[in-house]
């Protein structure tokens, strides 16, 4: 749900569940294709971060602002479109 707030271009859409046999559940997850995109670079993150209103923290790719810190917010989890719209794929979100 904090991803969804805050990345809603990326949210998460459940779709169900699977899993193994007496064993464990483990929810499915799907999100639009980004196409012909390319990973971001950490200075487009960082400006995108701070257009949402988080400050940079001294670890990279980590950010808060008041009420959340965001971290793993690396190219590897951040993609740029041919206009270059910033989408984040996937982060760690924690309320504060």
């Amino acid at each position: 749900m904090l991803h969804n707030f805050i990345f809603a271009e990326t949210a998460y859409q459940f779709v169900g569940f699977t899993g193994f046999e007496s064993t464990s559940i483990m929810p499915i997850f799907k999100q639009d294709l980004i196409r012909n995109a390319i990973p971001a670079t950490q200075i487009e993150i960082s400006t995108y971060m701070a257009a949402l209103g988080f400050e940079a923290t001294e670890k990279t790719g980590s950010y808060k602002n008041n009420d959340l810190m965001v971290w793993d917010v690396l190219p590897r989890n951040v993609l740029k479109d041919a206009e270059g719209d910033i989408f984040v794929i996937d982060a760690e979100i924690q309320l504060l």
